[in-house]
């Protein structure tokens, strides 16, 4: 009998937190239904500075979402030439195994599939294209010689790419994402408390209208209990929010996006710029000994 009564009253106590919060969580519910149903019921608005402060927040909430589902794309590595690096790692690993049952032929071939995954860039693609071609054509050739030349720099381009990639998701992908998880997260819930806050002040207002003269005092006290607690969650979501628009990180993490691209194209620049020149004089020389055969 002990036991039982131990475990009503645990019950009970438990119990009327949970009630609680379900009664006010339906409470809530009926006043948003109410005012969606447009029957006329009183409305609380929400103040013109933290209406304002929302509308900037947005903004800023939604660019930064946006830039890092760009980056994240800019810097992931091409997909169209997966289906033909799985089967040429295939290729290896198959041949490599069935040539030499051992594990130093398994270790070689995954050491190469690690080599090409790291080296998947578009640069990369059409270095790897280049010195094939070249090969086979021959280096004797000057189509040859200069797809070797064309590849060896696209495949330095392609290393160029992949540092700038690594500093991009590093300096801004990364932050940028652990800000929306934290600082951004938080404003956003807040925001929900906000309108939980005034659904439940509207609903406490419409009850101390309709209360009968024994229930007013007491319905009065919790309208006021109700306004304390939405002044109170509006100051608190609006220094959140405040605390992401007026951030100066938004402003770091994207100079380290410029600041890596343009290493990247600084340094891509300087590698073409030494090879243009040379496959212009491998055309010209051709192009000169072409219409000097063809005469």
């Amino acid at each position: 009998m002990d036991s039982f009564s131990k475990f009503t009253q645990n019950v009970s106590s438990n119990w009327s937190p949970f009630a609680e919060k379900v009664g006010k969580s339906l409470t809530q519910y009926k006043q948003f239904a109410t005012e969606k149903l447009g029957s006329g019921t009183e409305v609380t608005e929400l103040p013109t500075d933290y209406v304002t402060l929302e509308r900037r927040y947005e903004a800023v909430r939604q660019a930064l979402l946006l830039l890092v589902r760009h980056a994240k794309t800019y810097t992931a590595p091409p997909t169209q030439f997966d289906v033909q690096a799985l089967q040429s790692q295939f290729n290896t690993l198959t041949s490599k195994i069935s040539g030499k049952q051992d594990a130093e032929a398994v270790a070689m071939a995954k050491k190469e599939e690690e080599e090409r995954k790291a080296s998947n860039t578009y640069e990369h693609a059409i270095a790897r294209t280049s010195l094939e071609v070249a090969e086979s054509i021959g280096l004797e050739e000057p189509l040859g010689a200069a797809l070797f030349k064309f590849g060896s720099i696209e495949e330095k381009v392609g290393v160029e790419k992949l540092n700038q990639d690594k500093a991009i998701n590093a300096r801004f992908i990364d932050p940028t994402a652990a800000n929306i998880e934290s600082g951004i997260a938080l404003a956003q819930n807040s925001r929900k408390q906000v309108q939980s806050a005034r659904l439940t002040l509207d609903a406490a207002k419409t009850a101390f209208k309709n209360a009968k003269p024994d229930r007013a005092d007491v319905a009065r006290n919790e309208v006021e209990a109700a306004e304390d607690q939405f002044v109170t969650i509006i100051e608190e979501t609006m220094n959140l929010m405040r605390a992401v628009v007026e951030s100066p990180e938004h402003l770091r993490y994207l100079s380290e996006f410029v600041k890596a691209q343009l290493a990247f194209h600084k340094e891509a620049a300087s590698l073409l710029g030494d090879l243009a020149p040379e496959i212009e004089e491998i055309q010209v020389t051709q192009e000169a000994l072409y219409r000097h055969e063809n005469k």
